[in-house]
């Protein structure tokens, strides 16, 4: 080969490892899937792309499913589905979830025996008899640019009904894609 052919593969290569990585900082990231909370949305070890620049484009909405820096640690990431939006008033009644007064339909629940799971409220504060005011004990309103968020598989999430609300800067981006397993392909 040309020393000529070389160097232009040379700076091929860079420039694909170079936007590789810029459109993985910026654009798109893939995300592995580390617990059952979103069962049967998302399995443990599925990979999903996540669009990173979505919501400077457009507000969340109920429903879609995020990867953000969990609240408590910025250092962890979790992946769950966007159930409150600022100003909404959430509580539960009888294992369903209501959303300013209405119920809301939940296709995405995880289901045992053809049974939608229910929707309960977290447990108290541990030592006392206590609950966090976001536990959904109670009714709850979520705060200006906060979200809500739970996991589809509700009686194994670890979600905002234990730790509270999202902050909007917490957001990274939007899941849109599982790209593994092969079998699992699709979009969410």
């Amino acid at each position: 080969m040309k020393r000529g052919k070389v160097l232009e593969l040379g700076v091929v290569i860079v420039v694909a490892i170079v936007l590789a990585l810029l459109s993985q900082a910026f654009l798109v990231t893939p995300f592995r899937i580390p617990t059952p909370s979103m069962v049967d949305t998302l399995r443990p070890g599925d990979r999903v792309l996540v669009n990173r620049v979505m919501y400077h484009l457009r507000r969340l909405q109920r429903g879609d499913i995020v990867v953000f820096e969990y609240p408590r640690n910025r250092d962890v990431m979790f992946i769950k589905r966007v159930i409150g939006l600022p100003g909404d008033t959430l509580e539960t009644r009888a294992g369903r979830l209501y959303v300013n007064g209405r119920l809301l339909d939940e296709p995405y629940v995880h289901q045992t025996d053809g049974v939608r799971d229910p929707t309960n409220a977290s447990g108290p504060v541990a030592g006392t008899t206590m609950r966090e005011p976001w536990s959904l004990a109670d009714p709850y309103t979520v705060g200006k640019d906060e979200y809500f968020v739970m996991g589809d598989n509700r009686t194994r999430s670890d979600d905002s009904r234990v730790w509270g609300t999202v902050p909007a800067a917490n957001i990274i981006g939007a899941g849109f894609l599982t790209y593994w397993p092969l079998g699992r392909l699709g979009t969410l």
